[in-house]
């Protein structure tokens, strides 16, 4: 399943870019899950509770236009891939400030859009990246992207998921950081400790408080690495 907002301020326009996405995902036979919005506002609420995969946005709206919309977006994910759709090509300049993944003009070209799609498509397959854990009842698939924090107890690692699930593993620690590396974007914060760093929320010099609420301890001789990492990774450099 893929979740792709859409967001224009032109009921008609939503219509066409909904059949061209539903399109697109049976020839590739995926379930879409898609979210229609008609102002910026809606769209940032529901990524926060739902995280999307992919966000199309007009580029001119009234009230708050497509580049504050992917402005405030961006403040709290860098990196959520933006296709932005618009009438108008003065603005495509300014939308590498938010790093978008692609430009688009209207009227749509579905040959053209559903090109865009499958670029990206290429690259999400790469971020569903997962390990074959070993659990009490055999071996599960734990995707890199679901997962919230993982917690070093006794012999087993707790991987706690983003919807509140927790997987008990039978995997060493110590091979888990190998795994959950910050390349793929994880931090071991401390000694019994590994988070998702799209899940922190806030952080001091002890501690990082997830999305969720969870609080994690942060060690002492991590706390200034631990800063560095999570900056550069809220705000990539191109």
């Amino acid at each position: 399943m893929v979740k792709i907002a859409i967001c224009d301020d032109e009921t008609e326009f939503l219509d066409i870019l909904s059949e061209s996405l539903s399109s697109w995902c049976r020839a590739h036979q995926l379930t879409l899950q898609l979210y229609r919005f008609t102002n910026g506002d809606e769209l940032i609420s529901a990524h926060r509770a739902y995280g999307m995969d992919l966000i199309l946005l007009d580029m001119i709206m009234p009230l708050l236009s497509g580049m504050d919309t992917a402005r405030e977006l961006r403040q709290h994910d860098p990196h959520v891939p933006i296709i932005f759709l618009t009438s108008s090509p003065e603005f495509a300049l300014e939308s590498y400030e938010v790093r978008t993944f692609w430009y688009l003009l209207k009227p749509l070209d579905e040959v053209r859009f559903h090109a865009v799609l499958d670029s990206w498509y290429e690259v999400h397959k790469a971020s569903m990246a997962h390990f074959a854990a070993r659990t009490d009842s055999g071996y599960q698939s734990i995707y890199f992207q679901d997962v919230e924090y993982l917690e070093a107890q006794n012999k087993n690692v707790l991987v706690t998921l983003k919807d509140g699930s927790v997987i008990s593993i039978k995997e060493p620690f110590h091979q888990c950081e190998t795994i959950f590396t910050v390349e793929k974007g994880f931090y071991k914060c401390h000694r019994s400790y590994i988070a998702a760093l799209s899940c922190v929320e806030k952080f001091g010099k002890t501690s990082l408080f997830t999305k969720s609420g969870a609080q994690i301890p942060i060690s002492r001789d991590n706390y200034a690495n631990f800063k560095d990492v999570y900056f550069s990774y809220m705000f990539p450099q191109e």
